[in-house]
């Protein structure tokens, strides 16, 4: 049988600021995955913004952390770094789930399903849609209906949405950013909840 070895292709830390070319740091991190040592890999902070291709000149491993060496090849800036940031974002931050979530209050879900998109406030104010990922929908919901007794949650698989979603920042992590009307039939199912005895939800899916 053969020894079957996990490798990362890439370093997440927030450890890292004035990164330069030619420099040689050390790292750390939790876990038993290696990296490559024979290409260039990615070092990006924890919320995937893109720092640097980097290569591991050294690395040892125990069952519950590797640690080692890596020299600075490239340093990410300006707009390449915007670029190649959202590109990280895109494949990476939801975190392998191929839905987003958003919330609507019943008015709204029933306009919306009948005019087949949805386009709140939002686009005019802020030109995207607010959505969620799965764990933080119990927050937003607490934090924006909580005047309202009931709550849909629409399950959106990203891949049919028609507008670009972008990962960006804000309270609590990366949040998915429908930069356009949601097409309804990316839709495939939506949720009820309801305010439990201590006038709060629980959106468990």
């Amino acid at each position: 049988m053969g020894f079957h070895v996990e490798i990362n292709s890439i370093l997440r830390s927030d450890e890292y600021t004035g990164l330069a070319i030619g420099e040689i740091r050390a790292f750390r991190k939790s876990g038993s995955r290696v990296f490559f040592d024979d290409i260039p890999i990615w070092l990006t902070k924890s919320d995937w913004t893109a720092l640097a291709e980097i290569q591991v000149i050294s690395q040892s491993r125990t069952p519950t952390e590797v640690k080692g060496e890596f020299q600075v090849l490239h340093v990410y800036g300006g707009k390449e770094q915007v670029r190649v940031t959202e590109m990280f974002r895109r494949m990476y931050a939801d975190g392998g789930d191929p839905f987003i979530y958003v919330l609507m209050s019943p008015e709204v879900l029933k306009k919306s399903a009948v005019q087949g998109v949805y386009a709140p406030k939002s686009l005019d104010t802020e030109d995207f849609i607010h959505a969620s990922p799965i764990g933080q929908i119990t927050r937003l919901a607490n934090k924006y209906y909580c005047d309202n007794d009931t709550i849909h949650v629409a399950v959106v698989r990203k891949s049919r949405v028609t507008a670009p979603i972008k990962w960006e920042p804000a309270t609590g992590g990366l949040y998915p950013h429908i930069y356009g009307k949601l097409n309804m039939d990316a839709v495939e199912q939506t949720f009820t909840f309801f305010k439990n005895e201590e006038g709060k939800y629980q959106v468990d899916i």
